[in-house]
């Protein structure tokens, strides 16, 4: 008796693991979910703020235009470096500045060209 009751103690504890587990495994779900929500949501914000703003510019301003959008994007704290493209920004970027001093550069020879 005393055998069988030890048995049902010890199932009664993995029991109690197995539901820590799973409930652990929940709020990780709902995270991941709730997180892929609020990128869904900034992407399209993303996509309404570029589409809009390319729609604003004007045509002739091309050489400057792909310039202007990634440093809009940067100042309202989004990466703009191939590594972390879109995501939010808490401090500034190596990459992203890199990125943006290179095209500047670019732009300029191509207005001195002209």
């Amino acid at each position: 008796m005393e055998e069988i009751i030890s048995l049902l103690a010890h199932f009664q504890e993995e029991l109690q693991v197995l539901t820590n587990d799973f409930q652990k495994m929940k709020n990780t779900i709902y995270n991941i979910y709730k997180e892929n929500e609020k990128l869904k949501e900034e992407n399209q914000n993303l996509k309404k703020l570029l589409f809009t703003k390319e729609e604003e510019e004007e045509p002739d301003q091309e050489g400057g235009m792909g310039y202007d959008n990634l440093t809009r994007l940067y100042r309202e704290g989004f990466h703009v470096c191939h590594l972390n493209f879109g995501e939010g920004r808490e401090s500034d970027c190596l990459f992203c500045m890199g990125l943006l001093d290179n095209n500047l550069d670019e732009v300029e020879e191509e207005s001195s060209d002209k």
